[in-house]
């Protein structure tokens, strides 16, 4: 039999570590991760305040890339300029058919892309933010903004790679709500308009696919409420197609899934709930077999809150690198890394009972939820709350943790106590399901 597919990376966008946060690269690696991404938000920045930014960013990518890892700069291509008072703030997005600000942001992505030249590729991000906010523009004029990109990253850093990120693509076709079908039926259309553009991805530029119909809570809920099955793209055949016509890297973008689990249409969603310890074990092998199962080149995970989310973390890289492992497995490997010998056990009960009640969980339309763990003697909160009292932490992990284990046993229970307070998430108010238009 021929061998199975395997990624040839495994990749996570996270910020930058800070000074004194250099362990996290440790961790990265130990989790089987060789590819970070690293967002540029100059965009943010008053212009007298860049230099200092883009040197300061490029010691980062520097210091990544002395750890063995590639380093990719995310271009939030379709961001105005802050220009002050203060040093940083936000502009908003602006339409790239109005000229004078689309060839400002050319002009200052020139600046970036030069200053960031030590990076190994960037990418052109399709939206969210972005795409136009005056819902004129076609998937032409997205094609458009994204070769100029590519040929400033071409004139400025000629080492480098470039691809075009897909996500929120849907933009670019009126600027729909992501809380509606609308938007997420414009994303599988804008998508393959995309990857049909002329003199766009081939040799010399590859892709990042979104994948929200195979995986992502929001969207499947608005296909449930509407009653409609999603369309699944990419395909197999279309991720052959695309490779046969030299596009690389070919990945897959599972955003939110990993960190955060909430994505913004369920309540609690604020300050006091962000930062929570939560796993998503098994929807993260299911992400990860989807995207073995279309030959992508690889899936890139994001965290922001790395600390709390050190188990989705370590579980994505985990089973990205090993088709074999198993929801469970990881689970007991990671309590194992938290909890002495004596206790692991009974840690892997307790983030079993976690996963079981996640914020992702719960946002799923029912019949899209995996059947849940069986969490032996642990039945509510309140008995989740006794075991993690007995867990012994570990003194010395076996890899480098993003924090000590007594801090994220601190943090399990702080979930816990959410949970048993009831406040695990429920609609928005600001959430509407809609129905598909009438043709």
């Amino acid at each position: 039999m021929p061998p199975a597919h395997r990624f040839r990376t495994v990749g996570i966008y996270v910020p930058p570590p800070d000074e004194g946060q250099e362990h996290f690269y440790d961790f990265f690696k130990a989790c089987g991760y060789d590819y970070l991404e690293f967002c540029e938000s100059g965009f943010a920045h008053r212009p007298d305040t860049l230099p200092a930014y883009y040197q300061n960013l490029a010691k980062s990518v520097s210091a990544a890339k002395r750890r063995g890892f590639k380093v990719w700069i995310l271009l939030l291509a379709g961001m105005k300029q802050w220009k002050g008072p203060e040093p940083s703030g936000g502009a908003g997005a602006f339409s790239a058919l109005e000229t004078e600000l689309l060839e400002e942001r050319l002009s200052y992505l020139r600046q970036a892309v030069r200053s960031l030249r030590n990076a190994d590729g960037f990418q052109f991000f399709a939206g969210d933010p972005g795409g136009d906010p005056q819902g004129r523009a076609t998937i032409a004029d997205c094609a458009a903004f994204a070769r100029r990109v590519r040929q400033i990253v071409r004139e400025e850093a000629p080492r480098a790679r470039f691809a075009v990120n897909l996500w929120a693509i849907a933009e670019w076709a009126g600027f729909p709500s992501p809380f509606s079908l609308e938007f997420w039926e414009k994303q599988v259309q804008l998508s393959r308009e995309a990857a049909a553009q002329p003199d766009l991805l081939g040799p010399g530029c590859g892709v990042l696919f979104s994948l929200d119909n195979y995986y992502r809570s929001l969207t499947l809920r608005c296909y449930s409420d509407a009653g409609v099955t999603p369309e699944l793209y990419p395909k197999a055949a279309d991720v052959a197609a695309l490779r046969a016509r030299g596009v690389s890297p070919i990945l897959g973008w599972p955003y939110f899934l990993v960190d955060e689990c909430d994505d913004g249409f369920i309540t609690p969603n604020n300050v006091a709930t962000k930062g929570q310890s939560q796993a998503e074990t098994r929807y993260i092998r299911a992400i990860a077999n989807h995207g073995l199962s279309l030959g992508l080149d690889g899936l890139i995970a994001n965290a922001s809150f790395i600390a709390a989310e050190a188990l989705n973390i370590y579980c994505f890289g985990r089973m990205c690198r090993d088709a074999t492992v198993t929801p469970a497995a990881v689970l007991d490997e990671f309590a194992g890394l938290v909890a002495e010998e004596g206790s692991r056990k009974r840690l892997g009960l307790v983030l079993r009972f976690i996963e079981n009640h996640s914020n992702w969980e719960i946002s799923l339309p029912v019949e899209r939820r995996l059947p849940p763990f069986a969490c032996g003697e642990l039945k509510t909160p309140i008995e989740a709350l006794a075991a993690l009292e007995t867990i012994t932490p570990r003194a010395r992990p076996a890899i480098a943790l993003p924090e000590t284990p007594a801090a994220y046993l601190t943090r399990l229970r702080r979930r816990l106590r959410t949970i048993a307070a009831g406040e695990i998430g429920g609609p928005n108010p600001h959430y509407t399901p809609q129905k598909r238009r009438a043709e």
